[in-house]
């Protein structure tokens, strides 16, 4: 096998993907740093979640994890969890986040697969490296 031909391995999840609206934008204003103000680009965020049959399966799959996803991307923003915001239902997750269902995930990468736990100690080093 090579780059041109790797292997194809359908991964055992779906995906969503998650990209923040107006809301979710204007929330995180005060955190801006002044590069951001000046150039603000929104970026989506990809999540791994159980797998689904049809469209009322997968707006179940994400009901059950939305309450994750959005401290994520809030955690993005911000560690204090008292200046979240306290309404964080599934009502309030779909007005702030625009959401892009793929079905399909394809693992194309040469190496295996690896998958690694979150420490709460490399959760910070990850967070202070991407702000």
């Amino acid at each position: 096998m090579t780059v041109d031909d790797p292997p194809k391995t359908v991964v055992n999840r779906c995906a969503v993907v998650v990209t923040p609206r107006q809301p979710m934008v204007d929330w995180t204003r005060p955190f801006w740093t002044p590069q951001e103000q000046q150039t603000l680009v929104t970026e989506s965020s990809l999540y791994l979640i159980p797998t689904y049959d049809n469209e009322a399966e997968a707006i179940a799959r994400l009901q059950s994890c939305h309450a994750a996803i959005f401290a994520a991307e809030l955690s993005l923003w911000c560690r204090d969890q008292e200046l979240w915001p306290r309404a964080r239902g599934f009502d309030v997750f779909l007005q702030w986040f625009s959401l892009q269902f793929h079905h399909l995930v394809e693992d194309l990468g040469l190496e295996p697969l690896a998958v690694h736990g979150l420490d709460p100690q490399f959760e910070n080093q990850l967070r202070d490296a991407l702000s």
